[in-house]
């Protein structure tokens, strides 16, 4: 999906607020914390380019970003703040910490994935260290 003109004639894109790489419609998935289906729509980024890509090129999300088999993110090249939380292989969520624009997170070598939120995004969705995590 790309920035479309706002049909107002001045040039000004829309923001982004999907991964780049998703297909144009609703997310396949939503995001499920300890049995609870939240509101938060879901994207999961399972192919190597997804993961590369990941929320590279978006204004903001409206939703989550489930990146598979990592453990170890960066937010070089985004324009906002992300919360990051690290699921471990059974969804057990070991950190959510909030990373700024333009910086390299530490890694979590007991987690298996990451969910990338707009920050402050996981304290609403009420996602903690201890919590489970999962998708429908």
């Amino acid at each position: 999906m790309s920035a479309q003109n706002d049909g107002a004639g001045n040039g000004r894109s829309l923001a982004v607020k999907t991964p780049t790489w998703a297909p144009t419609g609703a997310p396949p998935e939503v995001l499920v914390v300890d049995g609870r289906v939240t509101d938060v729509p879901l994207w999961r980024a399972r192919k190597r380019k997804e993961r590369n890509t990941g929320l590279l090129g978006t204004d903001g999300l409206h939703g989550a970003l489930w990146i598979e088999r990592c453990n170890w993110i960066h937010t070089f090249g985004m324009r906002y703040d992300i919360d990051v939380v690290y699921i471990d292989r059974h969804g057990l969520v070991v950190a959510v910490t909030t990373i700024a624009r333009q910086r390299l997170g530490a890694p979590r070598f007991n987690a298996h994935s990451v969910i990338e939120l707009e920050a402050g995004r996981a304290a609403q969705a009420d996602i903690n260290e201890g919590k489970f995590c999962s998708a429908t």
